[in-house]
């Protein structure tokens, strides 16, 4: 009797902490009222249930698991696990140290091994964008519609045109922050580096480099490639500009070509060409070409237009200056037709001054024509030899040859060789008719002065 009591004491105390009964054969744990459609109902303020923990290869031992065992996994990818369709599958993916899910279809954040590149992939399946987010804002965007094809990848990259549907440009790739970030009507663009084109509307233009190309909003078919290169262009077209800083002021110049860091940088006109580092610096013309380090920097002219410089230093005489307009080039000068002070000015008619001389083996003068640029003339029987008494009238008020330029008119026309070897042609074909005659008049005097000697003789 007394080993009775004791059971029942003990079966009492095991309902009484265990839960009890309810009318409808669940249990309660915590509640005398437990829900009926549960056979289990647990409720606790303060407490919670404890699921069997084990590592993976504990939970690979359990023999013959029944589908919807659940175990806690503490090691490897740890978390819920619950056992269907023959595989244990993670109940949630909060606790896992990766979203890899043991039927593949989610990937873990520390690598995969044995996936198929036919089946497995991150993307969509539909006509659906793939977007990337940080802070809940655009930082990621692939799109294959026909109309748009769109990439772009950085923080607020393409951020106007995504998910826009009056949006119409298509074909652009941005990669890095802001990349074509106001881009919604241009296309075939590309950006590459933080802020490359970040305004830009315009068509087919190519951007390489930080800020390069930021303010384009409406040109066309540009090449930047270098930090800041064409960051002001708004509305310039077929421009190429390689090097930091290149053509950083343009804006609406087009047809612009500047290599080198600093070329070309405060050009805002069009047609102009500068090669080398600073090359045309402080240039505003059109039509220029600049080549070497610092050429044209240093002149006092920033709106000439036409012009060539060939140096390699910031100097106000380059190596080679030329005028494309007045089409003539200068060897180591740079405004020939303005010297004075004894130096020749190069007028009209000429292409090519070389300042300090020319050496060389050999120079050949073309003529244009026999009959006008050679004296030949001379021994023409139309040609009006003067008189000795008329050139000796002539050398004594004018101080020099008849046909031939004073000292003061050859410092300042400077000497045309084809003109000076003519002229001397002329005096020496005139000298010759001069001795011819005066060989006639010597034979007839000498003729003379036999026959007075025959006479003398009877």
């Amino acid at each position: 009797m007394k080993n009775l009591y004791s059971v029942l004491l003990v079966v009492l105390f095991v309902f009484t902490q265990i839960g009890v009964y309810g009318q409808d054969g669940n249990v309660g744990v915590g509640t005398s009222n437990p829900d009926k459609s549960a056979i289990l109902d647990i409720q606790s303020n303060s407490k919670g249930l404890l699921i069997p923990r084990m590592t993976l290869d504990q939970r690979n031992e359990i023999k013959n698991p029944a589908d919807g065992l659940m175990i806690y996994q503490t090691n490897n990818i740890i978390g819920f696990y619950f056992f269907s369709d023959n595989t244990w599958k993670p109940l949630s993916n909060t606790e896992a140290k990766s979203v890899m899910a043991a039927n593949a279809d989610n990937w873990s954040k520390t690598g995969d091994s044995g996936t198929d590149p036919a089946n497995n992939f991150i993307g969509t399946i539909d006509d659906k964008p793939l977007i990337f987010k940080v802070k809940n804002t655009y930082a990621g965007f692939m799109n294959a519609s026909t109309t748009a094809n769109n990439f772009f990848m950085g923080y607020e990259a393409g951020l106007s045109s995504i998910n826009n549907p009056a949006a119409t440009g298509g074909v652009n790739v941005g990669l890095g922050y802001a990349t074509l970030r106001s881009n919604t009507t241009g296309v075939n663009n590309l950006a590459i580096g933080p802020l490359a084109l970040r305004d830009n509307n315009g068509n087919q233009n190519t951007a390489i480099g930080a800020s390069s190309m930021w303010k384009n909003t409406n040109g066309w078919y540009n090449t930047a490639i270098g930090g800041s290169s064409l960051k002001n262009n708004t509305m310039g077209n077929f421009n190429v500009a390689i090097g930091i800083f290149s053509m950083l002021s343009n804006e609406t110049g087009s047809r612009n070509i500047g290599l080198g860091g600093y070329s070309l940088y405060h050009s805002l006109g069009n047609d102009n060409v500068g090669i080398g580092y600073y090359s045309g610096y402080l240039k505003n013309g059109t039509g220029n070409v600049y080549i070497g380090r610092d050429a044209g920097k240093a002149s006092a002219l920033t709106n000439e237009s036409n012009k060539l410089y060939i140096a390699n230093s910031a100097t106000v005489t380059p190596l080679i200056y030329g005028d494309f307009s007045a089409k003539y080039v200068t060897i180591g000068d740079v405004s020939p037709a303005l010297r004075t002070q004894g130096h020749s000015s190069m007028g009209g008619g000429y292409n090519l001054l070389v300042k300090g001389g020319i050496l060389t083996e050999k120079v050949k003068v073309a003529l244009a024509t026999a009959g006008t640029d050679w004296a030949d003339y001379v021994f023409e029987p139309t040609y009006k030899l003067m008189s000795l008494e008329e050139v000796e009238s002539f050398t004594k008020e004018n101080k020099h040859l008849p046909n031939v330029p004073s000292a003061d008119e050859m410092v300042n026309s400077g000497l045309d060789v084809a003109q000076t070897s003519k002229m001397f042609m002329e005096k020496i074909e005139e000298l010759t008719l001069y001795m011819i005659e005066l060989n006639k008049e010597v034979k007839a005097l000498k003729s003379e002065n036999q026959a007075l000697k025959n006479s003398l003789k009877k």
